[in-house]
């Protein structure tokens, strides 16, 4: 599950930069799609451990 963070994190800081680049606000776009993925991804977890049980 770690790396599927990481990857997820990587990849929204890539992308933040290409669209973004060094904006003042490149950083808060960055936490808060960060945040987001984090949610969603603790969701994801939650709903397929429901699953298995």
């Amino acid at each position: 599950m770690m790396i599927l963070v990481w990857f997820v994190v990587c990849i929204i800081f890539f992308l933040v930069q290409i669209i973004l680049g060094n904006s003042g606000h490149a950083l808060e776009v960055f936490a808060l799609l960060t945040a987001i993925a984090l949610f969603l991804i603790s969701k994801l977890k939650k709903k397929i451990r429901i699953r298995n049980e």
